[in-house]
């Protein structure tokens, strides 16, 4: 049983080593078809000390397979010690599939980088690591959605929220239901706004599943003072770090 344990502890240790790296959101969550198809960039970053090199391949997935549609670039990156770069994927799916959620793979695989090493002799040899490759599976969707219309806010709750560790105050809480009636999972964020549009802070909501009829979300507001300064959060995407909005909510008075 110990021999067992040991060996499982190694395999741990092992698995966690090989991720030599992080890739700055997994979700795609883009329409995959229309005039000019999906688009989104990743950003993958190196956190050793090491250069890092990876060929970026696209695999099928086990459901409603889109892979056939995804287009990458580059294919092969390489990374310096502490360096992120940018993987940008491409989808491009016919009009005619019928709408609802597509799945596909990028398989990062790591690719030997030989370097000189000083042996205990003094010879000079060849090394090189070895690293398992690590597999993400996206999705996607097909047919067009007006999120303004497919998501709601409802039950919205408002309260103070805790004061901060050195005694300041912690701004606000506001708990809601959302709901999303289209046939595609959304990732997003909410913004709140003050009165005459004055943008006062924003909060990571996450993924919501397509068809949700009702997730408890909390946001949290710490630039707001008092519950009746808030007047209307925007829910919003940021498909390649660009700004989308999906639905304004006003606040009313209680």
């Amino acid at each position: 049983m110990k021999k067992i344990f040991n060996i499982l502890i190694m395999f741990l240790m092992f698995n966690y080593i090989g991720y030599a790296f992080r890739l700055d959101g997994i979700h795609f969550n883009q329409r995959m078809d229309g005039k000019e198809g999906g688009y989104r960039e990743f950003y993958l970053i190196n956190d050793t000390k090491m250069k890092q090199r990876y060929r970026v391949k696209v695999l099928p997935s086990e459901k409603n397979n889109a892979s056939e549609y995804i287009q990458i670039y580059p294919k092969v990156i390489t990374l310096e010690p502490k360096e992120k770069g940018i993987v940008k994927v491409f989808a491009n799916a016919p009009n005619e599939l019928p709408k609802k959620e597509y799945f596909f793979k990028l398989q990062f695989i790591p690719v030997t980088i030989p370097t000189l090493a000083k042996a205990k002799e003094g010879a000079i040899a060849g090394t090189s690591n070895v690293s398992i490759a690590p597999v993400v599976e996206m999705k996607g969707y097909v047919g067009e959605i007006d999120f303004s219309k497919a998501l709601s806010l409802e039950n919205i709750r408002i309260g103070k929220a805790e004061k901060t560790k050195d005694g300041k105050d912690g701004g606000i809480i506001v708990k809601a239901l959302i709901k999303n009636s289209s046939h595609a999972g959304i990732e997003m964020g909410a913004e709140a706004y003050l009165k005459n549009d004055f943008f006062v802070g924003a909060d990571y909501i996450g993924e919501i599943k397509a068809n949700e009829q009702g997730k408890e979300i909390v946001m949290k507001f710490k630039n707001i003072k008092s519950e009746k300064e808030l007047k209307k959060i925007v829910l919003y995407r940021t498909p390649s770090y660009v700004r989308e909005v999906l639905k304004e909510i006003d606040i009313k008075e209680n």
